[in-house]
């Protein structure tokens, strides 16, 4: 995704929560601006001055660690409601003076309700432009909209950090802006073979076959990222049909039934996320089953899941 988005043209910062991450971004051939989220802490002043990452400062402790950079390129970060990171508004006056020796290229906040409290996400942008107007800068960058953030009138702002919705996925029920799905999660059939009456299917005997089936076992478990809670729950797609998770989903494989999916064979596509025939799968839809949210679902994707792109 990074090396796809790094060649449009609208596209001037990646942004990740660790020096780590940037780096690992640097030596995949990113070289577009890289802003470091989460800030940094002394140790890895040492990681920003070698692979050019630039950090959000939030707090006055990193103010000073900022002074080890080589690059005095910071982003100011202000807390208006999360009570996560961020300066608060009542320091703005004791951060002025201490801004002279950086370069105060971008200022932001973090909307921590902007898919479920309207009111909250207004007075939040609004303390935020006050905070602006006490600040007395004129950094290159204003940013304030994530995903859920973008229905809200922000004409102050010029750059939106964009997440979930960039692949497709709605941040919240009646998101009001189209989206079309452009991330898939899939394996392929590594086995076929039959089960009869009575046997015990995966581990525990977590599902007992009422009747002759046909299952499948596909190589994609919860090392791969799929939650385990989705055992004997859930589904995945295969030529366009539903093929449900028979028992407990294990580590690295998921067994499934195909007994009603004619012509089946050893290879074929499984759709874990995404589209096959008319039906689909989003991580949304997993989220619900489970008791979380799509985020969760999606950065819970190991790395030992191939990326690439149109496979």
């Amino acid at each position: 995704m990074s090396k796809y988005l790094q060649e449009l043209d609208f596209i001037e910062y990646f942004c990740v929560a660790t020096p780590l991450e940037g780096k690992e971004l640097r030596e995949n051939g990113i070289f577009k601006n890289i802003l470091i989220l989460g800030g940094v802490l002394k140790e890895e002043t040492e990681i920003l001055n070698q692979y050019n990452l630039i950090p959000v400062i939030s707090d006055f402790n990193q103010l000073e660690v900022a002074r080890k950079l080589k690059n005095r390129k910071i982003h100011l970060k202000f807390d208006t409601g999360m009570r996560r990171l961020g300066f608060y508004l009542e320091n703005v006056e004791k951060i002025k003076p201490l801004l002279k020796e950086f370069e105060i290229e971008g200022v932001l906040t973090h909307l921590s309700s902007a898919d479920t409290d309207r009111e909250y996400t207004i007075n939040q942008i609004k303390e935020f432009k006050e905070i602006l107007n006490l600040l007395d800068v004129k950094p290159k960058y204003i940013h304030v909209q994530n995903s859920a953030g973008v229905v809200y009138e922000c004409d102050f702002c010029n750059v939106i950090r964009v997440g979930l919705a960039m692949y497709g996925e709605k941040p919240f029920e009646d998101y009001p802006i189209e989206l079309k799905q452009v991330m898939s999660v899939k394996s392929k059939i590594i086995s076929i073979k039959d089960v009869k009456t009575g046997d015990r299917v995966s581990y525990n005997g977590s599902f007992v076959a009422k009747k002759p089936m046909k299952v499948a076992i596909v190589p994609f478990g919860y090392a791969d990222g799929l939650p385990r809670s989705l055992s004997n729950r859930w589904f995945f797609l295969v030529n366009g049909k539903e093929a449900p998770i028979l028992g407990k989903i294990t580590m690295d494989m998921t067994i499934v039934d195909v007994s009603e999916i004619e012509n089946i064979n050893i290879g074929d596509e499984v759709v874990i996320i995404g589209e096959s025939g008319d039906k689909r799968i989003t991580f949304g839809d997993i989220a619900n089953i489970v008791g979380t949210i799509s985020y969760e679902i999606m950065c819970g994707i190991s790395k030992r899941v191939v990326r690439c792109e149109k496979c």
